[in-house]
């Protein structure tokens, strides 16, 4: 079997420079009976969602292209909500998280495009989950990619690089027997390194969200090769302080593959409960990184929103910042990180 770290592929981080950002259409049919069963997914209005999937991938069009995959039965509402700009691709989806199903990006040594595709098995829990299982590789082949096919359930949303060796994620997301129950933590380390050439992978205890039990982009990303943006939360009575706190602990404590310690930016979540009948905190840590533009999740929160979209200006300061209302993705499951896949520029 071949792997990407064999010929030099590795995954960039996410402020490469992009070719475009992939995303996928909302697509209710056969997903509708799936969302019932997490309660915290179950307030998914699609109607809703697709006018904000619409507006995140405008927002997107101002820096870079957008190629949105979409299911046969959808072309024409696709065609009526999307802006012109945005390249529809007809494919069959089960669902709409691209980050999640979609290919992962890689390049080699020379910046020629390669691409991962993970097993994807509906998170451990959605049914039916088969024809996402099949983007990846539509991805690759219409990038015109080198293909490379890992036996591993993985989502892209679970993981966060620095293109320098280092990745974070979480005990509670990979090592959940939903997904590889058969891998041992030190052959999913294996994995890891094979396909997206890492050196150092950063064990992160617990996420924030039930339905893809506890994916990093929530809690945690790099900003540059030195840098982690990590959600905090510091009321001590709020359910997730405990764990939200021992992350921030294990990446103020942690090297890089270089062996050097990390600088730990904390941007608050939003105390707002925005699912009904659940817990899950706002994070703010959900947001894509386009080229020269940020699009990122405010939850109708004045203050923390306008905290968090002053940290991440700050430390993207020649970026223009968009911030989008994130209510109606996240009452999905996700956010504008989760429903968007970044294929960086190649030769």
């Amino acid at each position: 079997m071949k792997y990407p770290q064999q010929f030099n592929f590795f995954m960039p981080p996410e402020w490469y420079p992009h070719e475009c950002c992939w995303m996928q259409w909302p697509h209710e049919f056969s997903n509708e009976n799936s969302y019932q069963e997490i309660e915290s997914w179950s307030h998914f209005d699609f109607e809703k969602g697709r006018y904000k999937w619409a507006e995140v991938a405008k927002a997107i069009s101002n820096f870079e292209k957008v190629k949105m995959i979409v299911n046969p039965h959808d072309i024409e509402t696709a065609k009526k909500l999307l802006d012109e700009s945005i390249n529809i691709y007809e494919f069959q989806n089960d669902d709409c998280w691209a980050r999640d199903s979609g290919a992962t990006f890689l390049l080699n040594d020379q910046k020629k495009l390669g691409g991962v595709d993970w097993e994807f098995n509906g998170w451990g829990k959605f049914s039916p989950h088969d024809s996402d299982n099949k983007i990846a590789k539509f991805m690759i082949n219409e990038s015109s990619a080198t293909y490379f096919k890992s036996p591993m359930v993985l989502e892209g949303g679970s993981i966060h690089v620095d293109g320098a060796g280092t990745l974070i994620t979480t005990e509670q997301c990979l090592l959940n027997k939903n997904r590889n129950p058969d891998l041992t933590k030190e052959e999913i380390e294996d994995n890891i390194k094979k396909y997206l050439n890492i050196k150092k992978i950063i064990w992160l205890k617990h996420g924030t969200d039930e339905g893809t039990d506890g994916h990093v982009d929530n809690i945690a990303c790099f900003v540059d090769q030195s840098k982690v943006l990590a959600l905090s939360c510091y009321d001590k009575q709020d359910p997730f302080y405990e764990k939200i706190n021992e992350n921030l602990e294990i990446l103020k404590t942690s090297r890089n593959a270089n062996n050097l310690p990390l600088e730990i930016i904390e941007i608050e979540m939003s105390y707002k409960r925005l699912i009904p009948n659940d817990n899950e905190p706002s994070s703010y840590i959900n947001f894509y990184i386009a080229n020269n533009g940020i699009v990122m999740p405010s939850f109708d929160d004045e203050k923390a929103d306008r905290n968090a979209k002053y940290i991440i200006q700050s430390i993207f300061p020649k970026r223009k910042v968009i911030a989008i209302n994130g209510i109606d993705i996240s009452l999905g499951g996700g956010n504008i990180h989760c429903i968007t896949q970044q294929q960086p520029l190649s030769i």
